[in-house]
Parts: C-alpha cells; structure tokens; sequence
C-alpha cells in the first residue's frame, strides 16, 4: 500500500473543501497505508511547497483538494518525479480534471477514480522556465488573464489596469516556427495549449489531448472587436470552440518585431520571443484511461 500527502486548500469549494475531504479520506483510506493531511496558508505553506515536501518526504501520492492553481502548483512541483497526483475537484472550472475526463462535480466520483489506483503519464508544457498545463498565451490573451484574475479576486485597479491595456491592444507580426516550419501572422491573440480547455472554461483546442506529446497553437487575427466577442461568445456556450488558425508540434518559437507578454497558466513569464516546449509523460496522475498500474510498496 501507498503513502499519501493530502493537500486541502480551505478557501475552495467557497470554504467548503476542509469539511468535505474529511468524507473523502475516509474512503481514500481503504486504499492506502497512511494520508497526512495539510492545509495551504494564505503566504506559507504553499501548494509548491507542500508538493515538494510529498517529494523530499517521498510520498508515493499527492492529493490536491482545490481549484486549477492549487492543482498546477502542486504538479509543477512533482514533475518528473514519482509521486503521482489525485485531484479531488473544489475549484469553479477545474480545466485539468475536465481534460483528464475526472468528474468536475462530484468530489466521491473523482475520490473513486484516485482509489481505484490506475495512473496516466500526461505531458507537460514549458515556456519561460515555467510549466503550463492548460495554455501558455500572448498578446491580448495575457490581458486577459490578468484581467479575468483581478476581477476573480476582487483587485478592482489591477482589473481596471488589465482591461484598458487589453482595449489598447494591437496587433503585430508574428513569426511562427513549429517544428522547423516557419509561418507569419498577424496577432492579436494566440493559444498555446497542453489541453482542450483553458481560462474561464474555454474549448480553445477541442481535438488536443494531453497525453500525445504535442502542443496546440491557436492563432486569431488582427480585429480587436473580433476576438472579444469570440471571448464572450465562448463565454457564453462554454462547450462551443474557438475559432481560428490552428497548428500543433513538440517546439513552437514566437517571435516579433515590438514587446508581447506571455503567460503560462496565467502568469506573465516575460515577452517575446519564447519557445513552448513539451515534455512527454512528465507528470503521473490518477486519472480514467490509465497506461498503467501504480506501483505498490
């Protein structure tokens, strides 16, 4: 039987993921030896620094009971290791789960899935040294985070800051190498995705799948207005696809002429030029599908 580092963030679910995990572990502990339980502080510990104590204490399990960013703090720091990731779905969108096919709204369902003990080996995106695992963006999408994250924490002046940047936004030329083939654009916007879903639930790269060691690019063009109601119209049909010029490779480089941010899940990791790469079946997670077996102890 395993060991296992539960992960409670208290401020999911709107307060609730401390009181329900209490269920959860009880049926969790069927399966494995121990579960320690820790909670995430609002300065320490962190997500980050809670996934590395499961790595240095090896654990052989991290359990995240949290939103998307509990999630992917955890995972960047457990990245080609061998403790594997149970996600227990607290968060509003939870894109990682969605796209690991790990029941968004039932915490006992995704508990059952993590019991059942059945690992994937999905990949991993990278841009600037930082890890991605729903989308790396540029241009008006970086605004857009970070005006999409201000508003979601109530920063009402850095929401404000955000969103007249974003309204200013033009676009430029982009130089596009995927793979060795070279394209150029003109960018407001552009998606590079690990997964199908992103952000605020968008359906950015519908066909991307996150175990086929291959990164989406999805490129929109030059009309402001034009992206902003895709934005809008996705946010209204949350399942309906983006639309725009697609591409998908292992290497993708962006270069440009003027300064354009760039994020990784959310987080500005400087501007162009940057290369997104991916690392194939970095990351183990319990997830439906599983390749294989975890190993026992």
């Amino acid at each position: 039987m395993t060991r296992a580092l539960a992960i409670v963030n208290p401020a999911a679910g709107h307060g609730i993921a401390s009181a329900e995990v209490g269920a959860l572990l009880e049926l969790l502990r069927r399966r494995f030896e121990g579960i320690d339980v820790v909670e995430t502080g609002l300065e320490h510990p962190t997500a980050m620094e809670l996934g590395e104590r499961a790595v240095r204490e090896r654990y052989d399990v991290a359990i995240v009971a949290g939103g998307d960013g509990t999630t992917g703090d955890v995972a960047r720091a457990i990245v080609g290791t061998d403790v594997t990731l149970g996600i227990l779905p607290f968060g509003t969108f939870m894109n990682i789960a969605r796209g690991l096919a790990i029941p968004r709204d039932d915490p006992r369902a995704a508990a059952e899935v993590i019991a059942r003990s059945t690992m994937r080996k999905i990949d991993v995106g990278e841009v600037g040294g930082r890890l991605f695992f729903e989308a790396a963006g540029i241009g008006l999408d970086a605004d857009m985070f970070r005006a999409g994250r201000a508003i979601q924490r109530g920063e009402r002046s850095l929401a404000v800051d955000a969103l007249r940047a974003l309204l200013r936004r033009r676009s430029a030329r982009v130089r596009i190498d995927v793979d060795g083939r070279v394209h150029t654009h003109r960018v407001l916007q552009a998606v590079v995705c690990d997964g199908p879903w992103y952000g605020w639930g968008f359906s950015v790269a519908p066909d991307a799948t996150i175990d086929d060691g291959l990164l989406d690019l999805v490129i929109f063009g030059d009309s402001r207005w034009q992206v902003l109601r895709e934005a809008i119209a996705a946010a209204v049909e949350p399942d309906r696809a983006a639309r725009g010029r697609r591409y998908r490779g292992r290497r993708i480089t962006l270069s440009a002429a003027r300064d354009l941010a760039v994020h990784a899940d959310g987080v500005v990791v400087g501007n162009l030029p940057q290369t997104f790469t991916v690392r194939p079946g970095a990351l183990r997670v319990f997830a439906p599908g599983a390749t294989s077996p975890v190993k026992r102890v």
